[in-house]
């Protein structure tokens, strides 16, 4: 696969925001990914969408290889102002928006606030709402220091999804975990994600799609723990134009555990003209 050429855009005076270019022709669609992810979780869906769209995967400030911000602001409304950055730096008019786990939630933000600049949203697996068992949890990670790592190559083979459940192979788990790792000055070496991101206000979802009527696809994974069969249903009853998809026997992590039939249910709700079956990969 054909690398993606690296642009570094200017967010705001505490950090620069790192945008690939993988390059192809159409309208741009502008992909996101989770907490404590990075782009290249967007990497085998790309291949499929570059025939239709000018594609870029954006790195979420602290997260891949855009700068951690200091001091640390992370929140929705941060990381939509990073959007609004990288439409402003290409010149884009309009374009089409997708995101996953928590760059859904920052999609769907973007979207809501510049109705006119996104022509479709697409909402991959996200977290309606934080459980109240599962607050504690965040403020216990923030508690925590950075974590550091002697041995990059037990990092990687240490690495695995949170949460845990694939079907992705093995060695598409061992790309992500080698472009999830950095080295510090001392040698040592840690995740490029910043650890303080994980302490963020995370709002329940209902509010923000109350009322909003913007065309937009919801994708599940018919195994998702993120995303239960309940959430899902109630996100759809609230959005009147929201086409649902569940694709079998996915996980959270939809775009590495189906990432032909993500970019498939992509394609078809971004060109509705070709209509269903109209791809072949």
């Amino acid at each position: 696969m054909t690398s993606p050429e690296s642009i570094f855009i200017e967010g705001d005076s505490t950090h620069r925001i790192h945008v690939a270019d993988w390059g192809g022709t159409g309208s741009p669609l502008l992909l996101l990914h989770g907490m404590g992810a990075h782009s290249h979780w967007w990497d085998p869906v790309v291949p499929a969408l570059t025939g239709s769209f000018r594609v870029y995967a954006m790195d979420l400030r602290g997260h891949g290889e855009s700068d951690w911000a200091e001091p640390p602001r992370y929140s929705l409304r941060n990381y939509t102002w990073d959007i609004e950055h990288v439409r402003r730096h290409f010149g884009w008019n309009s374009f089409l928006l997708a995101g996953h786990s928590l760059g859904a939630r920052v999609s769907l933000r973007y979207a809501r606030e510049h109705s006119g600049r996104v022509e479709r949203l697409m909402l991959l697996d996200f977290l309606a709402a934080v459980r109240e068992e599962n607050e504690n949890k965040y403020e216990l990670k923030m508690k925590r220091r950075q974590p550091t790592y002697a041995d990059r190559d037990l990092m990687i083979r240490r690495f695995h999804l949170q949460p845990s459940g694939t079907r992705a192979p093995r060695e598409l788990l061992d790309s992500i975990a080698a472009n999830s790792v950095r080295q510090l000055e001392n040698g040592r070496w840690s995740w490029k994600f910043d650890w303080r991101a994980f302490y963020m206000e995370y709002p329940a979802v209902w509010d923000e799609i109350a009322g909003f009527e913007s065309p937009s696809l919801v994708l599940r994974g018919e195994k998702s723990t993120v995303m239960p069969r309940s959430a899902y249903d109630k996100v759809l009853d609230a959005l009147p134009n929201g086409v649902g998809i569940e694709i079998p026997g996915a996980h959270h992590h939809v775009t590495l555990d189906a990432p032909m039939a993500v970019a498939r249910h992509m394609l078809e709700f971004s060109l509705p003209s070709l209509g269903a079956g109209g791809f072949s990969f």
